[in-house]
């Protein structure tokens, strides 16, 4: 996926549209201020212009004469190519695919996004060119030292050298770019219109999508739960053979190319792209596998809430306590907008605009995409929120939680688009954090009935984006190992998704109620260019936790220090950007503070239940 975009996997794995009908009028957004339409002259005007910057880009990428010439200039007006080019695919990409999500029978949104991939072609070559030419750049930190404007820049062009080590040649990247289209995007297409549509018979007649019926799983009365989540595998069952083809090719293309480029391994790839190390990753993951029995400790004091043996799959977000608030949107801006505003003013007048500019698609509708995602427009330095607002609490949350993704695009709107590029372990920095304000928020506020709820709703959350996240990291890792030496059938990725999901739950859940087919359900899977589209999420969650924990113990100023680090995401590694924080994520110590504030809430919500 392009830059600019950030989805959250809660509900991309566990959409809940269907659960209920929102009460009030829940928004469309407008559109019209970033482009008008796809044959407007504003939109055919950036398409032209789009297509001229490219090729001067990639003239100047390789143009030796200038490189000897004067390579102080040729580098600034590589990077000024490099900034302007970017800055308009995503802002064209953007649209095409908002557009496309919010109606994936959008034939026209289809189009353009396919015509938009093979528009860029020449701009990933141009990438190519630029690193090639830069790795013969020489005494090029003499080079950057002497000028203020290229040392702005050197953090990028340090990252840009090390990945021209991990390049094939100019054709073969030029190749690569083009068996792409065709290859893993096409997959990767397939598996999202078919999430969006597939459908089974539910009753009077009426049919429901596989992401109405996982949205089922949220209903009080278990029975319905029951049903929707044995409806839901069968019609898996029914395509598991072509999500089966689409994933064995996904892979594979994934290991062919990132072999050829000269990673030892996809996951060393997805390391450097989240601008990690395998330190850190290890002692992330670590702290993760040692933090299962808490997590199996509040599953088993929820199965006693629900008054079952063993939570099966579809409790997992069955609602508890007294029977939860149903949200009016606009009761749910004003909450997000007053929560926001005791943070910091700055926060809660962003969320104002971006509420009354109609950022916002909250109306959950047939063809729509599941989950909830924030994109964004540098050119018009704006973002828009694509969501399934239910009515629920979650909902709730999740608008905020896109909020920050959005808050976090307005700190940099007016920063290059180099210094845009954050990786996807930062991507979640401010959205945590945000979501963390609204939920502490609510359980100031909440009576001792709603208070159970809010606190479940939280836990809920934090075990997918754990637990969930940790089995599908383990799964992803047997894939890979497999899928290098043959093809996998449906059935073993099925075994292979159990197994995952019995060493990470464990005993908590029913092992006969597990869901084998998550690996179809899963978009994230299935794009190629972010293979382990997981941990970055287990990232942010605790490093969004940690932030919040540093926000209590120091709130004085504290604001003003979130900015900068905000700020700072495009600039630096995941560990240098932590450092400012005054975090050494590369120690277990840093993981195992986020997982305490989660066994501190555990704990409340056993003392609630145990008090029933």
């Amino acid at each position: 996926m392009f830059a600019g975009y950030t989805d959250r996997i809660l509900n991309a794995v566990t959409d809940k549209s269907a659960a209920r009908t929102a009460p009030g009028s829940t928004p469309r957004w407008d559109m019209s201020s970033i482009y008008p339409g796809f044959d407007s002259k504003e939109y055919l005007s950036a398409r032209k212009k789009y297509q001229r910057e490219i090729d001067k880009f990639l003239k100047h990428a390789d143009d030796s004469d200038a490189r000897k010439k004067d390579p102080e200039s040729w580098l600034l007006e590589a990077i000024k190519l490099h900034n302007s080019t970017s800055d308009m695919a995503e802002n064209l990409e953007s649209y095409a695919y908002a557009l496309y999500s919010v109606d994936t029978q959008n034939k026209d949104a289809l189009r353009e996004l396919n015509a938009l991939e093979e528009a860029g072609l020449p701009l990933r070559k141009a990438t190519v060119l630029f690193r090639n030419s830069l790795s013969k750049l020489k005494k090029i930190s003499a080079l950057i030292s002497k000028n203020p404007k290229l040392s702005n820049y050197e953090f990028f062009i340090k990252e840009a050298l090390k990945l021209q080590e991990k390049q094939m040649s100019p054709d073969e990247e030029d190749l690569a770019s083009d068996l792409s289209r065709p290859g893993s995007d096409a997959w990767s297409r397939l598996q999202e219109v078919v999430s969006s549509t597939l459908s089974m018979p539910w009753e009077n007649g009426e049919s429901k999508t596989v992401i109405q019926l996982r949205g089922l799983a949220y209903h009080e009365d278990r029975a319905v739960r029951k049903r929707a989540y044995e409806l839901e595998l069968a019609a898996w069952k029914q395509v598991e053979i072509p999500m089966a083809y689409a994933l064995n090719g996904v892979k594979g293309f994934s290991i062919i190319l990132n072999g050829r480029r000269g990673y030892s391994s996809t996951l060393e790839r997805s390391i450097q792209q989240s601008r990690i190390n395998d330190k850190i990753l290890s002692s992330m993951t670590l702290v993760m596998e040692e933090s299962l029995p808490i997590f199996r400790r509040y599953l088993n004091a929820k199965a006693k809430l629900l008054g079952v043996k063993k939570t099966a799959f579809f409790d997992i977000f069955a609602p508890v306590g007294d029977k939860p608030k149903t949200w009016n949107y606009s009761d749910a801006k004003s909450f997000i907008l007053d929560q926001f505003g005791r943070f910091t003013p700055e926060l809660g007048n962003f969320a104002a605009k971006a509420f009354d500019g109609n950022w916002i698609d909250a109306e959950p509708r047939k063809g729509k995409a599941g989950g909830a995602y924030c994109i964004s427009y540098p050119l018009a330095k704006a973002s828009r929120i694509m969501a399934n607002f239910d009515g629920s609490f979650s909902a709730v949350s999740t608008i905020a939680h896109e909020l920050g993704h959005g808050y976090h695009h307005e700190v940099l709107k007016d920063a290059s688009a180099i210094h845009r590029g954050y990786p996807m372990t930062l991507a979640e920095t401010a959205s945590i954090f945000c979501e963390t304000v609204i939920f502490n928020g609510a359980l100031a506020t909440a009576g001792a009935g709603e208070k159970i709820t809010i606190l479940e709703t939280l836990l809920q959350e934090i075990t997918q984006v754990i637990v969930d996240i940790l089995s599908r990291f383990k799964f992803e890792n047997q894939i890979f190992a497999l899928r290098a030496k043959r093809e996998l059938g449906p059935d073993e990725f099925c075994d292979l998704m159990v197994q995952a999901q019995k060493e990470t739950y464990g005993s908590a859940l029913d092992p006969d109620f597990l869901h084998p087919y998550m690996w179809a359900v899963k978009g994230h899977y299935y794009r190629a260019g972010l293979a382990y589209y997981n941990f970055p999420y287990a990232f942010g969650q605790l490093f969004g936790l940690g932030l919040y924990g540093l926000y209590e113990q120091e709130p004085d100023g504290f604001p003003q220090k979130y900015r900068k680090l905000l700020a700072l995401t495009g600039r630096a590694s995941a560990r240098d950007v932590t450092r400012e924080a005054g975090f050494d994520i590369e120690k277990p110590e840093f993981w195992r503070a986020g997982i305490h504030f989660v066994n501190t809430k555990v704990k409340e919500f056993e003392a609630l239940v145990n008090a029933k």
